[in-house]
């Protein structure tokens, strides 16, 4: 009996072949009836089945469900099914990326099974459809892979020497080519102008980086090293590459674009630099030393062309990551073979070479180099290596158990094969090092070892095992150089193109290092890199001393052990109280804390005499009811009051219940009264526009309350949004405005101001806008806009950081709530981004961390994070002024009355069907 064959794809491992249109994964599984192949990778059940519905409906076939996790199709006349697909979740799956993503995407195994007749054909139709779906990078994994280059990111703003550009790129699949162009497009080169070009190496995930490229609308092929250099022996694929390559040229002139090709030397060794060629790119920058001869050997350029594989950038810092993906990649392949003290013999001294000897030697290898240029044989012979000019002198004299190729050229000939030791692990990270045996007469006596490389006889019945295909071999089915790692070089690279598509004129034709490392100079990239990945930490803040205990301050109660609960547990005891906490809902009561879980009224009476301050911090609808129990206990009781102090239609009542006891002391907590972010934003407004008023205001505070709300936690029916953070952004208000302005805006009638109110049955007013004109200092106005919402945090405009401490990427899963404040006075835009603050590429500060940037003509003036905590900060002084020998003022309820009529004005104009109840007189 013939056994099916099956084939996996998994979105993280190609299987090889080219890829012009369609994903080359080998379809030989499907030729035959009974044969099968299987998907794995992000997708939905729906998906799955509109695109075999689809393949019917195209097909005229009948489509039979076969429970929920599986179809049938085939014809009214066939009792055999010509596919059948099933599909079933499969567990959290490994990250198909170098990063990972929070939280792991689902995933789905699909199997394609083919029947007989058109079976196969449809299988392969099907799998296709399914292709396009599981394998480009999702939108989470784009983020990622965005987020592990912040060089790029911070490079890749729009630019208008980008306008009218298009861009014909040629490079290895890899993430960092994926990061590469999402920056261009960023910068400005629309994803329709963007041809990319694989150069042929069986990397990790270049079906996935085709697949994503397809998906953007750029257009993706592959043009092979191996064709460049051996045009003879593939014919067919240049020419096919060629008719796509012309085309796309030849659209970008006829729509008025300029053509930037950004390469390894493959296309200009093909004539389109060349003087005279039938198409030619305008301008060009050069990735790779193998480019440059290439280049050189083209003859003569016609046009300016940027030696980005020379840069300083490269140099110094892109072949250091190279040479360590080279060194993993091998360590990974052949795991089983020890490398401490053993010979190698390494093939080359140049810019990879002599980063790769040291390491080796580190790793305790003895190291012997060969080198026909005489400088880096010295410099090898100086730096105590064994030296040898060449690889028949070295494999007389050595023994090695491994021979590196470095050199770019051939660097074993015939004759060197012949003193190669029996078993020898032959190690290229350069194309060509080993071609006497990939490319001669000893290519068809290989075996292929999957996943390993070619096992090769050698003269004498001895045996060479070729790890990889003969190519790169950190490139082989890997994908080894960090994102990171490539972040300086491939922004370097986008620095170059800026400068050279701002001013192609400005070179003449030839090939240029000197104005790359300008540019990039220019730039401060290296600045930013050694900021971001190299500089220590800054100096931590001194310790923050202990805060001074208060004597009078022997037993602290603190009334609901919410989030503020607990926290005014923690900075009560920094203060030296000790905590009774009272909840009669429960909620995760510590086990240290003497607890009651019980009322307040129901406290014994020696417990309730000898709290010294307490701390209410249970829903604002058991504010008063728990205020009046305590009261009644003690009527001398000192008390700190979570905002808001009451419900709107409490004020009376509550203003009445302070006033029957005289001797009380209360305070409101308003932790943005206490906040030195806002006073930072104040002072630095002030002074870098002294005397300008503030003509704009903005304060946008939004959160997620959908899972709050869903468990019917924190539901204000009765003010709605305005029962959430509009408090705290009225305390913000309260100190960037001048004080006339301020009580202006307090005497406004709400009911002239101009609001948008989002309308929900069971929220009242979820989302809204308040807009009012203000008269302001000197005769002028402030325009005033209040945002807040519950629905979804909402990110206000925000510049990206530059990548350097105290900015981190990953410290968190993304924020819940924003909250924004955005002035505008005189040619300045100033924002204050209070915590917690994320911004855009991901980065993000430590909590009770704040940032304040100043934005003039486009420029950020002024950049900084700086900490607070206005809550601990509030807290403390809260604290101190209770206990204190004159008693604090009495609490200011006017910005409450504001909010209390501005919910009435929303309730007279709610629909009908939509008005929240009017709260009872309390």
């Amino acid at each position: 009996m013939k056994r099916p064959r099956s084939t996996v794809v998994d979105g993280s491992r190609p299987t090889g072949g080219s890829h012009p249109k369609e994903f080359p994964i080998s379809t030989a599984a499907l030729t035959d009836p009974g044969s099968w192949i299987v998907l794995r990778g992000p997708a939905t059940p729906k998906a799955v089945r509109d695109a075999a519905l689809a393949l019917a409906e195209r097909h005229r076939l009948v489509c039979h469900p076969r429970g929920d996790t599986a179809l049938a199709l085939g014809t009214s006349s066939t009792a055999v099914p010509l596919v059948t697909v099933r599909w079933q979740a499969l567990a959290p799956q490994p990250p198909r990326t170098l990063g990972f993503q929070l939280p792991a995407p689902a995933a789905l195994d699909i199997l394609i099974d083919s029947g007989p007749g058109e079976g196969a054909h449809l299988a392969r139709e099907l799998h296709q459809r399914l292709a396009e779906i599981v394998l480009p990078y999702t939108a989470a994994e784009l983020d990622g892979i965005r987020t592990s280059m912040p060089l790029v990111d911070r490079y890749s703003s729009p630019h208008p020497a980008f306008k009218d550009w298009a861009l014909l790129f040629r490079d290895h699949y890899l993430e960092h080519s994926v990061g590469f162009l999402l920056g261009m497009e960023r910068a400005g080169i629309p994803a329709q102008w963007i041809f990319a070009l694989d150069k042929g190496d069986r990397t990790f995930n270049r079906d996935r980086v085709h697949a994503t490229f397809l998906a953007r609308g750029y257009r993706s092929d592959v043009l092979d090293n191996s064709a460049v250099n051996d045009p003879d022996a593939h014919t067919a694929e240049l020419q096919r590459a060629t008719v796509a390559i012309d085309a796309f040229i030849d659209q970008a002139h006829a729509a008025g674009r300029r053509v930037l090709v950004v390469d390894d030397g493959g296309l200009l060794a093909r004539g389109y630099g060349a003087t005279g060629a039938p198409r030619q790119a305008d301008a060009a920058l050069e990735l790779t030393v193998s480019g440059i001869k290439r280049i050189t050997a083209a003859g003569p350029l016609a046009i300016p062309v940027l030696n980005l594989a020379r840069s300083q950038v490269k140099t110094h810092l892109g072949y250091r990551e190279i040479a360590d993906s080279c060194l993993r990649r091998l360590r990974a392949i052949v795991p089983d073979r020890k490398f401490i003290g053993r010979h190698v013999l390494l093939l080359g001294h140049g810019t990879l070479g002599s980063r790769l000897a040291p390491a080796l030697r580190t790793l305790g290898c003895r190291v012997a180099v060969v080198d026909t240029d005489l400088l880096a044989l010295i410099g090898a012979a100086e730096a105590g290596y064994t030296t040898h000019r060449t690889a028949r002198q070295a494999l007389t004299a050595e023994a090695p158990f491994l021979v590196i190729g470095t050199t770019g050229e051939v660097a074993l000939t015939e004759d060197d094969l012949a003193l190669l030791p029996d078993e020898v692990l032959l190690a290229p990270f350069a194309t060509r090092d080993f071609s006497a045996l990939t490319e001669g007469p000893r290519r068809q006596d290989a075996t292929e070892i999957p996943g390993i490389g070619l096992r090769l006889p050698l003269p004498g019945g001895r045996m060479a095992t070729l790890l990889g295909n003969g190519r790169s071999m950190n490139l082989f089915e890997a994908d080894s150089i960090p994102n990171q790692g490539y972040d300086a070089y491939r922004a370097g690279t986008l620095i170059a193109a800026t400068a050279l598509c701002a001013d192609p004129a400005g070179l003449p034709a030839g090939l240029h290092t000197a104005p790359a490392d300008e540019a990039i100079t220019a730039a401060s990239l290296l600045d930013a890199y050694y900021d971001l990945y190299i500089a220590p930490p800054p100096a931590r803040s001194p310790a923050v001393p202990r805060p001074r205990r208060l004597p009078a301050l022997t037993r602290a109660a603190v009334v609901g052990y919410g989030v503020a609960g607990r926290l005014h547990a923690q900075f009560l005891t920094e203060l030296g109280a000790t905590m009774a906490i009272i909840d009669p809902k429960h909620q995760d009561l510590p086990a240290s804390p003497h607890t009651f879980r019980h009322e307040v009224g129901e406290l014994p009476a020696a417990v309730a005499a000898d709290i010294g301050v307490w701390s209410i911090c249970c829903p604002t609808a058991d504010h008063l009811p728990v205020l009046r129990t305590i009261l009644a206990r003690n009527p001398a009781a000192r008390v700190l009051l979570e905002k808001p102090a009451c419900q709107g239609h409490e004020i009376d009542a509550f203003t009445a219940l302070l006033t029957e006891h005289p001797d009380a002391r209360m305070i409101v907590n308003d932790q943005y009264r206490h906040s030195t972010a806002v006073r930072a934003f104040t002072d630095l407004v002030a002074h870098l526009e002294p005397g300008a008023p503030i003509d704009r205001l903005q304060v946008v505070f939004t959160k997620d309350r959908g899972p709050d709300s869903a468990a019917g936690r924190f539901v204000d029916r009765t003010y709605g949004v305005l029962g959430y953070e509009w408090l705290h952004m009225l305390a913000v208000l309260r100190q960037i405005l001048p004080p006339r302005t301020w009580d202006a805006y307090l005497a406004t009638d709400p009911a002239a101001a101009d609001t948008e109110p989002t309308w929900d049955a069971r929220l009242f007013v979820p989302a809204l806008t308040e807009r009012t004109t203000l008269p302001s200092e000197q005769g002028s106005t402030v325009r005033l806009s209040l945002t807040s919402s519950i629905l979804g945090p909402c990110p206000a405009d925000d510049t990206t950081p530059s990548p350097r401490p105290p900015w981190r990427q990953g410290l968190r899963t993304a924020d819940d709530r924003y909250r924004h404040v955005t002035a505008h006075a005189g040619a300045t835009r100033f924002t204050l981004h209070l915590d917690p603050v994320t911004a855009p590429g991901g980065w993000q500060l430590e909590r009770n961390h704040h940032r304040i940037t100043a934005v003039r003509d486009g420029r950020i003036v002024h950049d900084e994070a700086l900490h607070d905590s206005p809550l601990k900060t509030s807290v403390h002084h809260a604290v101190t002024a209770l206990l204190a020998d004159t008693p604090p003022p009495a609490p200011d309820l006017a910005p409450l009355r504001r909010i209390a009529a501005l919910a009435e004005t929303l309730r007279s104009r709610a629909p009908q069907h939509l008005a929240a109840s009017r709260p009872a007189t309390a």
